[in-house]
């Protein structure tokens, strides 16, 4: 496992997603939760990532439960009031200092970083700088967690403009902008990818989505499609360096200055499939070329569709 700086800490290249231990997932929990957490540790994975509105709290409790005693990092977001039917986005300093609060119980640690979840730019351009500095008194830093809106560009460019010290956005193969550019206006923050499989559509092996998971949120047809480009286009590409699907979309990522990359794994075999992707090789460039031009073409052929 290779390392890149965040803030004051080194941490894994491949970080833990703790969604799968929300419920938003499938359901891991209990002894299968244990050996997840505990392969992750063992493969040198030092960061994890959660949000409060994760299974109301579940994540973050079970990180709390599974990770004492650990020398390892935590980041969280917070930005969703969960105490309703249903989560709704609020940024008012009262409430994101409860939930802040909250989050840092749960976890019984002090978290790295502490994200705003999910805003609009013009959350952003209103209540970050009230948001980061409530952040700052509980977490080493303070950022934005991007999307999944359609104006995530703007998202981005307003939390850069508003002195974000992290951000967070999907970044993928299959979904290059506006990652690259928020890479290249980013230079010197500290930037963090999620989703690196595109849903699965990038992954070895593609597992079904079943009721309530949160992948069900995608658009159908937009999965059959990428999976379909992914399997005829870039998995040959994959094969030629020797590298599985997954650990070829993980690298994609890591050839690009980004700090971790986290992952959705809800297996130790995937951890361990995904942890050989850190090793200090980044795809050669014309792969990279590859990669753009595939994806060029498959943006267009939606749009035409």
């Amino acid at each position: 496992m290779r390392y890149r700086r965040l803030g004051r800490a080194l941490v894994s290249e491949i970080s833990f997603g703790a969604w799968v231990l929300g419920g938003m997932y499938g359901r891991i929990e209990g002894e299968e939760a244990r050996r997840l957490v505990e392969k992750a540790v063992d493969l040198g994975i030092n960061l994890f990532d959660a949000a409060d509105v994760y299974g109301a709290g579940a994540a973050e409790r079970a990180l709390g439960s599974l990770l004492a005693g650990r020398e390892v990092y935590v980041t969280t977001k917070v930005g969703y009031d969960f105490s309703g039917p249903r989560p709704v986005r609020r940024y008012d300093p009262a409430y994101v200092k409860r939930a802040i609060e909250a989050s840092v119980e749960r976890l019984g640690r002090r978290p790295l970083a502490i994200l705003m979840h999910n805003p609009t730019a013009e959350d952003v351009e209103g209540g970050y700088a009230g948001f980061a500095a409530l952040a700052k008194q509980y977490a080493d830093l303070s950022g934005v967690a991007l999307g999944p809106e359609t104006d995530v560009l703007e998202q981005g460019l307003a939390a850069l403009r508003a002195g974000a010290e992290a951000l967070m956005f999907v970044f993928n193969a299959l979904e290059q902008d506006p990652a690259l550019e928020l890479i290249e206006r980013g230079a010197g923050r500290y930037l963090m990818a999620r989703v690196p499989h595109a849903t699965g559509a990038l992954a070895t092996r593609a597992a079904p989505i079943t009721p309530g998971d949160h992948r069900s949120l995608r658009d159908p047809a937009w999965l059959k499609a990428a999976r379909e480009v992914a399997e005829r286009e870039i998995a040959p590409l994959a094969k030629e360096l020797g590298l599985t699907l997954s650990q070829y979309a993980l690298k994609y990522v890591l050839s690009y200055p980004i700090a971790t990359v986290v992952v959705t794994a809800t297996s130790p075999e995937e951890l361990e499939e995904f942890a050989e992707a850190s090793d200090g090789r980044p795809l050669p460039e014309d792969h990279l070329a590859k990669l753009r031009e595939i994806y060029l073409s498959f943006k267009a052929s939606l749009q035409r569709g």
